[in-house]
């Protein structure tokens, strides 16, 4: 599969009682839609950023992605230098978005409106959450479930999961070469 370019936004989904804020860290594959996310607890800082880019690529490789650059925002945690070094040792090219201009990422926004929705607000609605563990067992079961078995409606996905994207990609891919 070729490689792609991710989108890389932060989230604050909530602070928990007891634990403080938690963030999510989110990366959106704009070819098929294939979604990562990581939560944290504490700050967002360039060296957790530079680290979930580590957990991207084990992930997006998992999903027979490659990654070759990615797309964030200005936040002090992509502007960074630790996230800068190992984006640059990892070869991955880096692109960030004018300021206020949340429209130039919106894969990653549209997909934060998904998340939102049908996992964060069913979950804190349920009952208190003081356990991020627990939580983040939640999140990675229904990402599995987003990337795998959830039809997206928009008009690039038409009504299709990301892995079935991915999979009529790689077919295209191989009719091409051929």
């Amino acid at each position: 599969m070729r490689k792609q370019r991710s989108r890389t936004p932060v989230v604050r989904p909530r602070r928990l009682k007891g634990i403080g804020g938690v963030w999510q860290l989110t990366a959106v594959d704009v070819a098929t839609r294939t979604a990562v996310v990581q939560l944290i607890v504490g700050d967002k800082t360039a060296a957790v950023a530079a680290a979930f880019l580590d957990h991207l690529r084990r992930a997006l490789r998992q999903h027979g992605i490659g990654l070759d650059g990615v797309l964030t925002d200005n936040g002090p945690e992509f502007t960074g230098k630790a996230f800068t070094t190992r984006a640059a040792e990892l070869g991955l090219t880096h692109h960030r978005i004018p300021p206020r201009s949340p429209n130039h990422n919106s894969v990653c926004e549209r997909f934060h409106g998904t998340v939102l929705d049908e996992f964060y607000r069913p979950q804190f609605h349920r009952g208190r959450v003081d356990d991020v563990r627990l939580l983040d067992r939640s999140l990675q079961a229904w990402l599995v479930d987003y990337n795998t078995a959830r039809p997206n409606h928009g008009a690039y996905m038409a009504g299709r999961t990301p892995l079935e994207v991915k999979k009529h990609l790689k077919k295209r891919l191989r009719k091409t070469a051929a």
